[in-house]
């Protein structure tokens, strides 16, 4: 009998043998197979948040990109010119322009209204201006440097010389809508040293100024017709064609001819 059942306990043995190894080869892949599941879920996650960073911060980054090219491309408005009327000699030989010129201030707002009489056709606005480095006009960081500053000097015509023309502003003074503010000092200063600047490069970078110069903008201009002087952010002045302006009559006006 004792010889006749060894080969069953071996064969019993044998099995239960078979059985704990499945067993355990079953719970290690299983241990495996969650594990990887695990793993690869975290990873996965962990993957989406650095793409959602990412992200964000591609949005970011674009959105100041995007804020800077709008900040270097926009311009403001500082006049308004409004021409009036032609007048000319008996003989025909001699004509003079009636003009409005309008100071606005950089909401639009008009600050004051001057009107002039001049010889001729051609009209010419000059200025001084200082320019800032770009990088200061796209980040905005400094209010005071964030776009080209302007003073308006005098209106004339090719008919006469620049000194003989109308003055508008004061060199080394305050611009109307502006006295009493840090900005109006800022550029008082500015205005106040403006050749040195202009001419000392030193002096300008000290004062953060990419160049400053006197710079005129000048058209033929016909009755009726109506143009904006506008000033670049990073640039200089242009004259802009406008229409639909309603022009009033012609009052008292200041003549550099008789």
């Amino acid at each position: 009998m004792s010889t006749s059942n060894r080969p069953i306990s071996l064969s019993t043995a044998l099995i239960g043998a078979s059985v704990r190894v499945a067993g355990m080869v079953v719970l290690a892949g299983g241990l495996l197979i969650g594990g990887m599941a695990w793993w690869t879920t975290n990873r996965e996650n962990a993957l989406r948040e650095e793409i959602t960073a990412i992200e964000a911060r591609m949005a970011a980054e674009i959105a100041v990109r995007d804020a800077a090219i709008d900040r270097l491309g926009r311009d403001r408005r500082i006049a308004r010119l409004e021409v009036l009327d032609r007048v000319e000699d008996e003989d025909g030989e001699n004509s003079w322009t009636d003009l409005r010129f309008i100071e606005l201030d950089d909401e639009g707002r008009e600050l004051a209204a001057r009107e002039m009489r001049l010889p001729g056709r051609v009209i010419y606005v000059d200025a001084w201006t200082a320019r800032f480095p770009s990088e200061s006009v796209a980040s905005a960081t400094d209010p005071f440097r964030d776009q080209t500053i302007v003073l308006l000097r005098r209106i004339y015509s090719d008919e006469i010389p620049p000194r003989e023309g109308i003055p508008i502003d004061t060199p080394g003074g305050i611009p109307d809508g502006y006295a009493g503010s840090d900005q109006a000092r800022f550029e008082q200063a500015i205005w106040s040293q403006f050749w040195t600047l202009a001419s000392d490069p030193e002096a300008a970078r000290k004062l953060g100024i990419r160049v400053a110069q006197g710079e005129a903008v000048y058209k033929p201009m016909e009755p009726g017709e109506t143009y904006e002087l506008r000033v670049e952010a990073a640039g200089g002045m242009t004259l802009v064609p406008i229409n639909d302006v309603v022009i009033a009559g012609v009052g008292n006006s200041e003549r550099s001819l008789p």
